[in-house]
């Protein structure tokens, strides 16, 4: 089993006002200036003249100790952060976004999708949107409970509205350390449920770089480790383009046997 893998979309989500939306849903109306204020209440954000609010809440098991003990603790919470931004200029009236839906390959790292932004000062940024069954090169190969080789559902949803919310904060003015504090409060969530750090470090990364200059993930995690210190997973997509063996194994635990069979069948 070495075909390619088709990264699906993550689990729903509840918006702030208690609805469960898809993210695929959220991402067609946010591409659609018609819809695009729902879009952006069902993620959390709220834009008053020159104030941008996010609120971005995340449920489930969080890790025992985010910084130790990488088990998880047996009950469910929900954790929120907020971000407060004073922009220089008020945002236009209809952002610049668009979104793909359709799952591709970047430089062997499978994506659902992703988000592209215009500023308004008329630069072009691209974020790549991890989904379920990605290729998790940010992933520990064993001794994690949440963050393993194979990117699932939750991780997925969560990547993907942290995508999204911080495109419509570039959209919107947010100048590059602003995209950094959105950047670190949700990397208290990411730390607290998801163990997934780098891929949310390259999501802010491309959301304050122009698209002709980010590099794709995989290169990303190449520079950022030497060979000594990279996983098998990494160091296979970086020499061979395709992940190891132990990838194809995991993901039959992300994926259904229907799923496989029709990737295997579109090779």
């Amino acid at each position: 089993m070495n075909f390619p893998v088709k990264a699906r979309e993550g689990k729903a989500y509840k918006t702030p006002d208690g609805k469960t939306v898809t993210v695929s849903d959220t991402m067609k109306k946010i591409s659609n200036p018609n819809t695009q204020s729902e879009a952006l209440g069902d993620l959390g954000v709220t834009i008053n003249n020159y104030q941008l609010k996010i609120e971005f809440s995340e449920t489930g098991n969080p890790y025992a100790e985010p910084d130790g003990d990488r088990t998880k603790v047996s009950d469910a919470s929900t954790q929120t952060v907020t971000v407060e931004l004073i922009l220089d200029d008020p945002p236009p009236s209809t952002l610049k976004l668009q979104t793909q839906l359709s799952p591709f390959t970047q430089d062997s790292v499978n994506f659902f999708g992703s988000v592209t932004l215009e500023t308004p000062d008329g630069e072009v940024r691209s974020i790549p949107m991890t989904g379920r069954g990605t290729v998790a090169l940010e992933g520990k190969e064993s001794g994690d409970i949440h963050a393993g080789i194979v990117t699932g559902g939750t991780c997925a949803c969560f990547q993907q509205r942290a995508a999204l919310v911080l495109a419509v904060a570039a959209s919107s003015g947010a100048k590059s350390e602003q995209l950094n504090e959105i950047g670190e409060k949700l990397h208290t969530l990411n730390d607290n449920f998801h163990g997934r750090g780098e891929i949310l470090d390259y999501t802010v990364e491309a959301a304050k770089t122009s698209q002709n200059n980010m590099p794709s993930y995989t290169k990303f995690m190449a520079d950022r480790y030497s060979e000594s210190q990279r996983s098998t997973l990494l160091q296979s997509v970086i020499e061979t383009g395709k992940p190891n063996a132990v990838f194809y194994e995991k993901v039959r635990t992300k994926m259904t046997e229907e799923e496989l069979e029709i990737d295997r069948e579109t090779e």
